[in-house]
């Protein structure tokens, strides 16, 4: 379990009760603090290959089945920073290593991979704001290979606690509750879900994003999720301009129904 004196220290830097997003100055006694704890960081240089190579590197190097533990045992805790591993290890699963390739027309990033979203650098990156977006939301750039890397590296130095009765049954009641639904919108997966677990909305989005990684929501000419890595550049994003949503979950609609194979997949040991 994170220090919460580091914890604070970091929350303070990026995020106000009242307001919400901020970016304030640490003092340097506090982040040498939160950073001997191992809850912030100094900033550090990637590029493109360097970090997409780390990427593929944390995932060949923890077990699935550790991922999917620890997203199990969050949902009673409320340990957003163990859910979180999930959605990054399922979005980078089978990511291949590439060499940068950019595009400057058609696409919604210029300067960014089409294949991975990942900028070509060498550029500074700020870890203190991923590892907030961990703890605060239970990761936010599942997608991103840096995110991705710094994500599964976090969580393959952290004890991951044995699922308990209570999360198996959560897990088990989101589940079912997400494959009753056959008709309606994107909205309804997160709402139906509501009461299950201590959570609030953006959770709850979180939950169905992370599900649709895993490719458990079935999406038309997207069907091979769970088995290929589908390149940036190939996505397809609703045309709902106010969608904040991520791809797939972005795309996936209640009668599209689940894939119960993809369930098994990734919860057999919790739900047979």
């Amino acid at each position: 379990m994170a220090d919460k004196r580091a914890l604070k220290i970091l929350f303070d830097k990026y995020w106000s009760p009242s307001s919400g997003w901020i970016k304030a100055e640490v003092d340097p006694t506090d982040f040498q603090y939160a950073k001997h704890a191992g809850v912030m960081f100094d900033d550090i240089k990637i590029d493109h290959d360097s970090i997409v190579t780390k990427c593929i590197d944390a995932i060949k190097h923890i077990e699935k089945e550790a991922v999917v533990k620890a997203f199990v045992s969050s949902l009673s805790t409320h340990s957003l920073d163990l859910r979180s591993a999930l959605g990054s290890y399922a979005s980078g699963r089978l990511l291949n290593k590439h060499k940068f390739k950019s595009s400057e027309e058609n696409y919604s990033s210029p300067g960014s991979c089409v294949v991975c979203s990942q900028f070509k650098g060498p550029e500074k990156a700020d870890l203190n704001v991923l590892n907030f977006e961990r703890f605060k939301f239970g990761g936010v750039r599942h997608s991103q290979p840096i995110y991705i890397w710094f994500d599964i590296t976090q969580l393959s130095e952290q004890e991951i606690p044995e699922p308990t009765e209570q999360d198996i049954l959560i897990l088990k009641s989101l589940l079912e509750r997400v494959s009753d639904l056959q008709s309606g919108k994107l909205s309804d997966a997160p709402e139906s879900i509501k009461g299950l677990l201590k959570s609030n909305k953006n959770e709850r989005n979180g939950i169905i994003e992370i599900l649709g990684y895993c490719g458990i929501l079935n999406v038309p000419d997207y069907q091979e999720l769970n088995k290929k890595y589908t390149p940036v550049y190939l996505r397809r994003h609703s045309s709902y301009s106010r969608s904040d949503w991520s791809f797939p979950a972005d795309i996936w609609l209640p009668e599209y129904g689940v894939n119960s194979d993809n369930i098994k997949f990734w919860f057999s040991k919790y739900i047979s």
